[in-house]
């Protein structure tokens, strides 16, 4: 039964003519955002910046991109790759380093695609002349952290950029012919189901591939558990985010990939919320939840995909 949305596993098979899996790899290099020591950064950002677990504890490129391709096999019996730049910030080092490093992931395996997950004041002109050139060798993705397109939450969880910077890196990468994913969170501090409308009538003016929604979690050890633990404030139970996820996905044009609907957090790391559904059962109910009441991506949105 088809889904009620553009799947990501469907858009991979639309653009390559298969099933096509992520490996992550972990270049080191931080994030700008972040003072030398680690600390700062955003509110909600964990230690890890997201580091793929099956890579954890392995530094060399090499080992990282056998790990994840050994798992994907054994675990998912795939057998295309592509490269997901995905701890902290891709293109957070000079450009020479940069070339380098792209190119030692490219020739440890014959992958599809180079995916580059970034900030959207981290690309700067001869940045995105390289991707460019790169992209004469092999399919460029950049999934940016957009997170909301709004000025004043952006600045309350210590983003660093405004909205502008986001539109602006995504009108600079699409000019370039790089397939952009936009990263957003639904629930943000201070945000309302009238926020979360504005950024998905706002992205979905945009040329994106994809999207990749979260929800908000509160993780020990960041900024956001603090403020959480000495002023809480309301986040979001499964029937109360279901609602407002497909009402901002039926806000999405239908040619505009669903990459992830929910957020992944070790239950030892999470505050909040915590749910009783598990990511597999929480993505049937949102399927079912949207064909039973007649909704689909696209309902809402002003731009019908062509």
């Amino acid at each position: 039964m088809d889904a009620p949305y553009y799947t990501y596993k469907q858009y991979l098979i639309d653009t390559y003519g298969h099933r096509v899996y992520r490996v992550p790899v972990d270049l080191g290099w931080g994030c700008p955002n972040r003072e030398d020591d680690g600390s700062g950064g955003c509110t909600f950002c964990p230690g890890d910046g997201a580091r793929g677990m099956q890579i954890t504890g392995k530094a060399d490129i090499a080992e990282q991109v056998r790990a994840g391709v050994d798992f994907a096999r054994e675990r998912y019996g795939v057998e295309y790759f592509m490269a997901y730049i995905q701890a902290f910030t891709g293109t957070h080092a000079d450009l020479d380093e940069q070339e380098r490093q792209y190119r030692r992931v490219l020739a440890s395996y014959p992958f599809e695609s180079l995916t580059i997950g970034t900030r959207p004041d981290c690309l700067p002109e001869p940045t995105l002349d390289l991707l460019s050139e790169f992209r004469q060798e092999v399919d460029v993705i950049v999934e940016l952290g957009v997170q909301t397109v709004h000025d004043a939450t952006l600045d309350r969880i210590r983003r660093g950029h405004d909205w502008t910077e986001s539109q602006t890196a995504i009108d600079a990468l699409t000019a370039r012919g790089i397939r952009v994913i936009a990263h957003v969170i639904l629930g943000l501090p201070g945000e309302t189901p009238e926020h979360f409308a504005r950024t998905a009538d706002t992205l979905a003016q945009l040329p994106l591939d994809g999207v990749k929604i979260h929800n908000l979690h509160v993780i020990r050890g960041t900024a956001l558990a603090d403020e959480y633990e000495a002023h809480p404030f309301p986040t979001m139970d499964e029937d109360d985010y279901a609602e407002e996820l497909i009402g901002f996905i039926q806000r999405l044009p239908p040619n505009m990939a669903i990459l992830r609907i929910r957020t992944d957090t070790p239950k030892e790391d999470l505050i909040a919320p915590r749910w009783h559904l598990k990511k597999g059962g929480f993505i049937h109910m949102i399927e079912q939840r949207m064909r039973t009441t007649g909704r689909r991506q696209g309902d809402l949105s002003t731009d019908n995909g062509d």
